[in-house]
């Protein structure tokens, strides 16, 4: 992969600000690049949530004057901005912060503090945004390993930590096998392994634990799994494209289990008016009977999909009725205040999430934590990754799982 590089050297006092529209509820994309950039050495920003709400206003005055003067009193000479939704609401959003800032004389050539600007966003939003600002903006599509997202920001090699040149040569290791993978084709030919033939596949007594056990019996492991969720700012197209993508998936005959993207929505305020809130991406799941409807359509797949962030143990109960859900996953510390995804504190959400697995429990079915990455993604050393999965693990067994799935990332 050429490596490309800011220009623009860095100079020893460097602070970075990284923001994003409020309606987009990606975030660790954000967090891992702050975290590279202060092991090199640099102050990091993150902007608060009342100047990534006015990001989304640009065009009115007092939004103006809130990022502007966010970016003042931290004396931001690098600006960063992320999007991961649509592609070209991402230009919108951008091209109309960029060019406000331009013409507050925000920019370093005309006598303000910012040196340059970067942009992270989906593959097609990059390319509108390069071919409106060719080299003027660094873009970030989402493949750089850290080294070269670091190059790509102009950090002087001497500021890097040692371990990310090995960390690097990995990273590019498992690229180069993806791409002689792709581009032999040899992926065109796999068929359908037998994963189908024992009795309850494909009936509302389905389970997970029946495909396991069947699929190791016939030495046709693993189950393979696939995370899809389509974003939309019209609900109903996004559920309508969904279904379509689910129907195809489920003709294929290759995958096990389909795990549904859903929209941060589904998981804060499913069943409620949604009138005037963010979408935040996914597929924006709302009626049961949609849950229903897409467990019909994804058989012989199994299906799994998000925790709620309120209401814990009744969206439990509602994905084991509507869905037959494959497996429930919870994330315990996460998806609460603490990560601003939810509106619980972090001991209501413990709370809530005990009384889920007791219920789970019951179920027979299995737990997935969905725990030790969102440390990982933050930062975290290799300790509080095994301890997480420790405790929660523990957990799990005390209040009576016997099924335990660890997601890596």
């Amino acid at each position: 992969m050429k490596k490309r590089k800011n220009k623009k050297e860095l100079g020893a006092k460097e602070v970075f600000g990284l923001l994003k529209p409020y309606i987009d509820v990606h975030t660790l994309g954000l967090s891992s690049i702050k975290n590279l950039l202060n092991e090199c050495g640099y102050k990091v920003i993150m902007a608060s949530e009342d100047v990534s709400e006015a990001v989304v206003f640009i065009q009115k005055i007092n939004s103006l004057s809130k990022v502007k003067q966010w970016i003042i009193d931290n004396n931001i000479t690098r600006l960063g901005f992320s999007y991961r939704l649509d592609p070209y609401e991402a230009k919108d959003y951008f091209c109309s912060l960029y060019y406000q800032l331009k013409n507050a004389e925000m920019f370093s050539n005309a006598g303000g503090c910012i040196k340059s600007v970067f942009f992270a966003g989906l593959p097609d939003a990059c390319d509108l945004i390069k071919k409106e600002f060719n080299e003027e903006v660094v873009v970030f599509k989402g493949g750089e390993t850290p080294l070269e997202s670091l190059e790509m920001l102009g950090v002087p090699p001497e500021k890097f930590i040692k371990t990310l040149s090995k960390n690097d040569a990995y990273d590019k290791m498992l690229l180069e096998f993806g791409n002689q993978l792709i581009t032999s084709g040899k992926y065109k030919y796999i068929k359908p392994q037998d994963h189908y033939m024992y009795k309850t596949c494909g009936t509302d007594n389905d389970s997970y634990l029946d495909r396991l056990m069947y699929c190791k019996k016939r030495k046709t492991l693993p189950l393979i799994r696939a995370h899809v969720g389509p974003y939309s700012s019209d609900r109903l197209e996004a559920v309508k494209e969904f279904m379509s993508w689910v129907k195809q998936l489920a003709g294929f005959g290759l995958l096990d289990i389909l795990s549904i993207g859903t929209s941060q929505l589904t998981q804060s305020n499913f069943g409620e008016i949604w009138d005037g809130l963010p979408n935040g991406g996914g597929v924006p799941i709302n009626y049961e009977h949609e849950y229903v409807a897409i467990k019909e359509a994804a058989k012989p797949m199994l299906v799994r999909t998000y925790a709620g962030t309120k209401n814990i143990p009744a969206m439990a109960e509602l994905h084991e009725r509507s869905l037959n859900i494959s497996w429930h996953a919870l994330s315990f510390w996460w998806f609460c205040e603490i990560d601003n995804r939810g509106k619980n504190t972090v001991l209501e959400n413990l709370k809530e999430h005990i009384e889920t697995i007791k219920y789970i429990a019951q179920t027979g079915k299995p737990l997935e934590i969905n725990v030790p990455h969102h440390f990982a993604f933050r930062g975290s050393d290799d300790i509080t990754y095994i301890l997480s999965s420790y405790l929660t693990a523990k957990t799990a067994k005390k209040y009576g799982i016997k099924h335990l799935i660890v997601q890596n990332m």
